[in-house]
């Protein structure tokens, strides 16, 4: 079923006015009552925490992680339904962390895989790449509150939501594809980012996620442009029957969570059944990939907290936080001390545990979230998290944190000049934007202009014809503009120009990414990558730039509101946040803060 349309042709949207007016005014009346003002500095007073449904908090008691035998039992359901499907696989599993336990290819598989559309459209890539990514996006999306699947990521990426409804904004997580690549410097796991292209799914041991299982045969790395078919692909049909006795809780798979009031999905498939397996040996080899550790056997996954987890418990004033054992410290810049960014922390993290959930079921569970501190100039300065909160969000609050630094630092535009990137410069100068501080950028203003139509859901404007709106200064044509018919997920514009050079070089010698040349990766603003949609702002000293908190796990509007609140006392100074920047006839967004947010 199709959303009908506040918007005609010949005058701006009503919906998008409205959102536009809320986005300015709701986050000051959300505040109201929440702030005690001390002359310039502002302290977050949090409500009463009621208690959520969260399940359980830090530490968690013998928790479990996938055997070898599990793994053994997943590849062979999966490769018994590839067999009565006359098909031949490549399949992956991880577990919770995305360490890859095993790669099986099957006799006759195609070992390669095309990426489709974009800059990249054409290139060949191996196979088991796109099974491990397509794998990892299931277990890093993974909680105890939601499951997801690539099918889940790309109804919430496209250029519409819901996917094909015109004159709709965005997806959500637009962007998000492009986080955990294997050239971070905070957790490199996914070769080809987060997945859209169905062929996986989360496994469970009873509510506990422990991985999850990714398939690819089919020569094409893609997405689901049309969700409406319910076309059911046999890369998801042989991963669902992987999943027999790890499925996850009917409760809280994707088709359950509602965003905007519309349910996400989750998979294509019918619920696996028993079948007489086949003997694993006849049918191929498990692959040995040094780069990702695979062996000519299965091995076992590490419970996730547990011994040979890279995550520990802790606490932070007062509430039970995650820590990343590689990246626990708390360091200090110039301008932030450690008990500054300490405060920055604990004021998000308390934030959070009042917070209501967007995506999690049961409803009234807190936001479980990733919060990351940068300085001005990128250096990861504090990174901390709720116990539950998906692994996803490790990299990309941290690219959040540096996006809303960057768009604010002075020498933004020199910057992206000296990487090639200056055409971009140019657009948005043309727009009369100056990316040289003058505007203090949150990651929601940065993903207005980061959009294929400009303003973001109004696609044309006129009548006979409707003609198509321009992108935004920072985002590639839409598929209006380009004559095709099918928008590329590898075709975000500004986003993946920065990355392309290190994606491709890694594609093309994964067994060694630390090899890609300095002048083919980001710059050391950025250098795990640009994020475009909400959940970041810029820190303020004196009115001078000092770096980014960045927020990622949970809705968009969670993630604004936990990020704003986490600024207090260091927010941008109003008159030049970029909610005060009109673009082409648009005011831009700061940070946008949910209805009646708080447990």
């Amino acid at each position: 079923m199709r959303r009908l349309s506040l918007c005609c042709p010949t005058f701006p949207c009503l919906a998008s006015v409205a959102v536009a007016l809320l986005t300015t005014i709701l986050p000051a009346l959300s505040a109201c009552g929440s702030r005690n003002i001390a002359g310039s500095q502002a302290v977050i007073t949090p409500p009463p925490q009621t208690q959520a449904l969260n399940k359980p908090l830090c530490p968690t008691p013998n928790e479990r992680a996938l055997s070898v035998n599990d793994v053994t039992q997943i590849i062979t359901q999966a490769v018994t339904r590839a067999v009565a499907l006359n098909l031949r696989a490549t399949i992956a599993v991880t577990d919770r962390e995305a360490n890859v336990l095993a790669v099986f290819r099957m006799t006759g598989a195609n070992p390669s895989t095309l990426i489709s559309g974009g800059p990249l459209g054409g290139r060949a890539i191996p196979s088991e790449l796109a099974a491990i990514s397509k794998a990892g996006t299931c277990a890093f999306f993974a909680t105890t509150g939601n499951a997801f699947t690539p099918r889940t990521a790309s109804f919430i990426i496209q250029e519409h939501f819901p996917p094909g409804v015109a004159f709709t904004r965005g997806g959500p997580l637009f962007g998000v594809q492009f986080s955990s690549l294997l050239f971070s410097d905070i957790n490199p796991r996914l070769p080809l980012g987060l997945s859209a292209d169905a062929g996986g799914a989360p496994l469970y041991i009873g509510d506990s996620p422990v991985g999850g299982i990714g398939v690819e045969l089919d020569g094409s790395y893609t997405f689901d442009p049309d969700p409406t078919d319910n076309d059911q692909a046999p890369e998801e049909l042989i991963a669902v029957a992987g999943t027999r006795g790890f499925e996850a809780p009917a409760d809280i798979r994707g088709h359950q969570i509602l965003v905007d009031g519309i349910a996400l999905r989750f998979v294509n498939a019918p619920p696996p059944t028993a079948e007489p397996l086949v003997n694993l040996a006849t049918q191929g080899t498990f692959m040995v990939i040094p780069a990702f550790g695979t062996q000519a056997t299965p091995r076992a996954g590490v419970p996730f907290l547990g011994p040979g987890s890279q995550f520990t418990c802790g606490t932070l004033g007062g509430r039970p936080v995650r820590i990343f054992m590689p990246l626990a410290a708390i360091v200090p810049s110039a301008q932030l001390s450690v008990a500054e960014v300490e405060r920055l922390l604990s004021q998000a993290i308390q934030q959070a545990y009042s917070t209501r959930a967007g995506i999690r079921r049961p409803i009234n569970n807190f936001a479980e979230v990733n919060v990351a501190v940068v300085d001005a100039n990128g250096n990861l300065l504090g990174l901390r998290g709720t116990p539950d909160a998906p692994v996803f969000g490790l990299d990309v609050c941290v690219q959040k944190a540096r996006s809303a630094a960057f768009m604010s630092n002075p020498n933004a535009g020199a910057i992206f000049n000296a990487a090639g990137l200056g055409a971009y410069v140019s657009r948005a100068a043309a727009d009369g934007i100056q990316l040289n501080g003058s505007v203090a950028f949150s990651c929601r203003g940065l993903g207005d202009l980061h959009r294929p139509f400009f303003p973001d859901g109004i696609d044309c404007t006129g009548s006979n014809p409707c003609v198509p709106n321009a992108p935004g200064p920072f985002s590639t044509a839409s598929r209006l503009f380009t004559n095709t018919n099918v928008w590329s997920p590898f075709n975000t514009g500004l986003q993946l120009d920065l990355i392309a050079g290190s994606l491709v070089d890694i594609l093309s010698n994964y067994v060694n990414p630390g090899s890609v040349p300095v002048t083919r990766r980001p710059p050391a603003n950025l250098r795990n990558g640009l994020q475009i949609f909400a959940g970041g702002v810029p820190l303020y000293k004196n009115g001078v730039l000092v770096g980014g908190i960045g927020i990622s796990g949970d809705g968009i509007d969670q993630d604004d509101i936990i990020a704003a609140f986490g600024s207090a006392g260091f927010e941008a100074p109003a008159n030049i946040r970029s909610d005060q920047l009109i673009v082409r006839g648009v005011r831009i967004a700061f940070v946008k803060f949910p209805a009646n947010p708080n447990l």
